[in-house]
């Protein structure tokens, strides 16, 4: 075969592979972060449309029709002027006739693409790759079997194409670093208590933290916390993904959360104290403290409608009211920054990564949590570790902060709180080796507090600290960080409201 023949092929393979972007806009999430353009194709027809369809991915719409594409295409003159040069909707409509929606054939194509452009931008640099072109196994060849054979002259070139990272020479550029932590502190988002934010050197992008638990402890409004500090407060786009709370109890937790928490009452003005139980009872006082209930007769028959139970509420509750203003407020300041999927269905390791890139490519979001990781091998630690190493993976080219919440094995029971360690994890307790920092919680006995004590700031001297008792009239858990890239591992106790969702960060936890 000529190698005129091989370019006629190439140029049909990025018809097919831009024609099936086109026909489904979410291979891009698989693909778009490998494609360099400029490379990988050869034809300024199919880069022209791809370099499009990206733009529209991330900016415009996940939905592409002529409709839509026209519609873009039309906003800019120039780029107007390009897509009826090249033949605009009727082009694009052949070239997803031609493409196919099978995974192994939209692979072939992308493989091919790396091929091909690699061995142009050799022979751009003045390699000779004919006898590459004349190899019998040349159509079986990937992009990597190509390197190989002339990766002592084409390191560089490789890394460009292939997007793999530069080595790097540790002892350079010291001096600069300790200019650049002047400008910009290797400090992540802040965490809303000042311990564990001083310990992990806030929710750091590029890196993924676990907070493992046993069942129904509270991991999920624990992490509902943080994602409503991270959006409400410090105002930045999150994904939360879901596989065991569903996204309308997860709405219930956000609004428990704003409404009882002191940082949020100093955002949205309203004092008010409400526990998630009356509100998802539908439990509402009037002016004299008593609740309002739906008259029934004395066979339990409602007898009014749900219309006019609605309008006595109105009429009669302040408190009504005011959790109405609160889920007014959080509406407002929401909008477009907390993205949630429920992937109970589905959360296999292709579905956690696509979800993630996804929201990263199109919505901006710069922290994902994730409740509550699992595999769908049950009981199989090495595919367990394997989810949450992917999921580590993805965080450093993303450059995004990851956050997980794993479940502690029933032995956990028997284990004092101080004492837990990654060997608590359900599934797999090698898990921590791939994160970069785990907290593991657990609820302290009440006939136990006479066990411990825990260290406080005084506020009225500042700079020294006081010793502290357990208060009987109060729920405690112990927060043992198990592991922090970042320094210490300290043992915290929290002071915790379930029902209500407040955790007050109370000190460093002692025995007795």
């Amino acid at each position: 075969m000529s190698e005129t023949q091989h370019e006629e092929n190439i140029e049909q393979v990025e018809i097919r592979f831009v024609g099936a972007i086109y026909n489904n806009p979410e291979l891009l999430v698989d693909y778009g972060y490998y494609i360099r353009p400029k490379y990988d194709f050869a034809d300024n027809a199919t880069r022209f449309f791809f370099e499009q369809a990206q733009i529209m991915y991330q900016t415009v719409t996940q939905t592409f029709n002529k409709i839509n594409v026209s519609v873009f295409m039309t906003e800019e003159s120039e780029r107007l002027k390009q897509y009826q040069k090249y033949g605009g909707w009727r082009t694009i409509e052949t070239w997803i006739k031609l493409s196919s929606d099978n995974e192994f054939d939209v692979r072939s194509c992308f493989d091919r693409l790396k091929k091909y452009s690699l061995l142009r931008e050799y022979e751009r640099k003045g390699f000779n790759t004919a006898f590459i072109r004349r190899h019998k196994q040349f159509d079986f060849m990937t992009a990597k079997d190509i390197y190989k054979m002339i990766r002592t002259q084409a390191d560089h070139i490789n890394t460009v194409i292939m997007g793999d990272s530069d080595i790097d020479v540790l002892n350079s550029k010291v001096g600069d670093m300790i200019d650049n932590c002047l400008d910009t502190p290797d400090q992540g988002f802040e965490i809303p208590f000042p311990i564990l934010n001083e310990v992990f050197m806030g929710m750091q992008k590029k890196t993924i933290m676990a907070c493992a638990a046993m069942s129904n402890a509270g991991k999920s409004r624990l992490m509902i916390k943080l994602v409503a500090y991270a959006t409400l407060v410090l105002k930045k786009r999150t994904l939360v993904l879901l596989n065991e709370m569903t996204v309308e109890k997860m709405r219930k937790a956000l609004l428990t959360t704003v409404i009882n928490n002191p940082e949020y009452k100093a955002l949205h003005g309203v004092d008010i104290t409400k526990p998630e139980r009356e509100i998802v009872m539908g439990q509402y006082r009037d002016e004299n403290g008593q609740f309002i209930i739906r008259k029934r007769d004395s066979h339990g028959n409602f007898l009014e409608s749900t219309q006019e139970f609605l309008q006595r509420v109105q009429e009669h509750s302040e408190e009504y009211h005011k959790v109405k203003q609160i889920a007014s407020w959080i509406e407002s300041q929401v909008k477009a920054l907390i993205y949630v999927k429920d992937i109970s269905a589905d959360y296999s390791d292709h579905v956690l990564e696509f979800e993630i890139r996804k929201a990263v490519i199109t919505k901006g979001v710069e922290l994902w949590f994730y409740d509550t990781c699992k595999n769908e091998q049950v009981g199989e630690w090495s595919a367990f570790k394997a989810t949450v190493t992917k999921l580590a993976e993805i965080c450093k080219p993303l450059n995004v902060f990851g956050y997980i919440s794993m479940q502690l094995n029933d032995e956990t029971n028997s284990v004092a709180p101080e004492n837990m360690n990654s060997s608590c994890i359900a599934e797999a307790k090698q898990t921590k080796h791939v994160l970069d920092s785990l907290v593991m919680i657990k609820q302290i006995n009440k006939d136990e507090y006479y066990k411990y004590k825990y260290i406080k700031k005084n506020e009225e001297s500042w700079g020294s600290d006081v010793i502290a008792d357990l208060s009987q009239s109060k729920t405690y858990y112990c927060f043992v960080v198990d592991k922090n890239r970042s320094g210490v591992k300290p043992r915290l106790i929290f002071e915790v409201d379930l029902n209500l969702n407040i955790w007050i960060e109370c000190g460093e936890l002692l025995r007795r």
